[in-house]
């Protein structure tokens, strides 16, 4: 995987409708061991693994966005504390921390009521465009 500039994740974030301006990049850390195997991690599904440890409790946050390699990938990890993890890509592969483009982060509740709109499926980048009044400070709403 190669990593960004910022430039280049802003740049590829505008071309996505994106205001780049108001999208935090973070980086992902590895988790421990322990908590690791207490996560859901099916290989190739972020936003389901995701979901469910946040359902699970074992994280806080659904965290919606973009892995920062070239191309962006859409992507859902968790967030403990003030800390994001990646369980799905860690579980799966050799982990090497690395940049994400975080567009939202939901607490339970709202990920759930939001899943029931999105006819049981975790919210993905497609959801939030088809809810774009919601998430308007995220979403250029210019084109």
């Amino acid at each position: 995987m190669t990593e960004l500039t910022l430039t280049a994740i802003s740049k590829q974030l505008t071309a996505l409708n994106f205001n780049a301006d108001k999208i935090k990049i973070i980086t992902v850390s590895a988790m421990d061991e322990a908590a690791l195997n207490n996560c859901t991690s099916k290989e190739n599904e972020s936003f389901y693994n995701s979901y469910m440890n946040v359902i699970y409790r074992r994280g806080e946050r659904y965290v919606l966005g973009y892995r920062c390699e070239d191309p962006l990938l859409e992507h859902a990890i968790i967030k403990i504390g003030d800390r994001y993890f990646d369980p799905t890509q860690q579980a799966n592969s050799e982990f090497i921390p690395y940049q994400f483009a975080v567009l939202t982060e939901f607490k339970i509740f709202d990920m759930m009521k939001h899943a029931k709109t999105n006819k049981d499926f975790p919210p993905d980048i497609d959801y939030l465009l088809t809810k774009k009044k919601h998430f308007k400070n995220i979403i250029n709403s210019e084109k």
